[in-house]
């Protein structure tokens, strides 16, 4: 049986848009695009959480949260499948 893989999401506090957490070297970015999340096994995860949330802590990114995946990046919830694809309505500039 395959180890519970997770990824780490947020909305970026500026756009909005839902990013995921890339893990480089110790440090951590952001990124709209799923397929560049890093992927944690159970026991990796605390750590890169906490991370993570310093830039929670920093105003950079709200409501960080882990994210169930299956080793393709695809989230193993509805909830998480349809944030992951974008905004399902057009907001912000350029909507009129």
């Amino acid at each position: 049986m395959a180890l519970p893989l997770n990824i780490i999401s947020a909305n970026d506090l500026r756009s909005g848009l839902n990013v995921y957490f890339v893990e480089e070297g110790g440090k951590g970015r952001w990124d709209t695009d799923i397929s560049q999340a890093s992927v944690f096994e159970k026991e990796n995860l605390a750590p890169a959480f906490g991370l993570a949330k310093q830039d929670m802590d920093n105003n950079i990114v709200v409501d960080c949260l882990t994210v169930a995946v299956n080793d393709q990046h695809v989230p193993l919830t509805t909830r998480e499948k349809i944030r992951s694809s974008g905004p399902s309505s057009k907001y912000g500039h350029g909507t009129e």
